[in-house]
């Protein structure tokens, strides 16, 4: 590609936040546009690339050969002061050593990529996305002058109605809310931080949205009195799966996870007659008390259907595993959701696992958490 042709082309870079409900829909936009002759840089905080590297090896260490890299986009990694021997334990640990650490770097990636410094062929940055839980990515753009564009990949007392959701007058409870959302903690550094969150997505140039019009038409007409233009590109990943067939899509179709999968399920579930397995996974920051633990594993033993329970290796090993039951630590969730054998997702309502189990017609039972 010649110089000329660089400088044309529109450079996006994104930033998402380092876990994999929001990696998995910025690597899947990062190849949509990509296959619209844009040029993508994906952003990762330096824990978050070395976990990558780390999966990537284990995994390379169980196949016969390495995948191929991702030729969609280019990768940079900014440091977060974080180390990979003692990583954060909680996940305001984890905001606050970003939000602590991030922003000079990432200014001074942006100063590079405008300039072209060391990257020649690469054209000038246009525009950057900024996951809403980076805000300093959006005070660095705004800084250095970029466009900026957030996106947003989430969408008794309990049963009290709420009226102040736009376009879902009456249609919600309490219950229905992100726990942060619950709290009776004025201070609560949570809701702080997402009202944080949606000041920076309210004074941004845009707001993208991993949604589709026809299915929330009445929240995004009450949104858009109230915020920048909102564009819905998804679901983001049948997006990637209609690209797969055209020449300009990727050879791969990871989307990066620091968890590597346990793809052996996909032969537990070859075993199991159509639509009998319950798949229970809610989300891959999960944690839970040894109480709650112990019921559900009792419950899902009780249930008298088989059950595929994505949990992490150390509460797994708080729990027994009954007869037609398999736990893994992590799975390919798309390939799992569209296998015939899976009949019910729990899920904890992330915004990805929603659209999966839309756009592969699995019915859930909704178990909503905030984190």
């Amino acid at each position: 590609m010649g110089s000329s042709t660089a400088q044309q082309k529109p450079h996006v870079v994104l930033v998402p936040f380092p876990a994999h409900g929001h990696v998995a829909p910025h690597v899947q936009l990062a190849r949509a546009l990509h296959a619209r002759g844009v040029h993508a840089t994906l952003v990762h905080t330096e824990l978050h690339h070395r976990r990558l590297l780390q999966a990537a090896k284990a995994a390379a260490d169980d196949a016969a050969t390495a995948a191929p890299a991702d030729e969609a986009f280019a990768v940079e990694v900014i440091p977060d002061g974080l180390s990979l021997d003692d990583p954060p334990r909680t996940l305001r640990a984890a905001h606050e050593a970003m939000e602590r650490n991030c922003l000079e770097p990432f200014k001074a990636l942006l100063r590079d990529l405008l300039l072209g410094t060391g990257r020649p062929g690469v054209p000038p940055v246009t525009c950057v996305v900024a996951d809403t839980p980076m805000p300093f990515a959006a005070v660095a753009a705004r800084e250095e002058i970029v466009p900026l564009s957030p996106a947003y990949e989430t969408d008794g007392s309990l049963d009290a109605p709420l009226d102040w959701v736009p376009g879902m007058k009456g249609a919600l409870r309490l219950r229905d809310m992100p726990t942060f959302c619950r709290t009776t903690d004025a201070d609560d550094w949570l809701l702080h931080f997402h009202v944080h969150q949606m000041k920076i997505a309210a004074a941004s140039k845009a707001v993208i949205l991993n949604t589709v019009d026809d299915m929330e038409k009445d929240v995004l007409d009450a949104l858009a009195p109230l915020l920048p233009p909102i564009y819905t590109v998804g679901p983001l990943a049948s997006v990637v799966v209609a690209l797969a067939s055209t020449a300009a899509a990727a050879t791969t179709t990871s989307t990066m996870g620091v968890l590597q999968e346990d793809k052996e399920c996909m032969a537990w579930l070859d075993g199991k007659a159509a639509r009998s397995v319950v798949y229970f996974s809610v989300g891959s920051h999960a944690s839970m008390g040894d109480a709650q633990l112990k019921e559900i594993a009792s419950g899902l033993a009780r249930c008298g259907s088989p059950y595929l329970w994505v949990l992490r290796p150390e509460m797994a090993a708080e729990v027994e595993v009954g007869e037609d039951g398999l736990v893994v630590p992590w799975c390919p969730q798309e390939a799992v959701l569209n296998h015939p054998a899976v009949g019910l997702f729990v899920t904890h309502c992330g915004w990805n696992s929603i659209l999966e189990s839309v756009v592969a017609g699995v019915p859930g039972a909704r178990m909503p958490r905030a984190i």
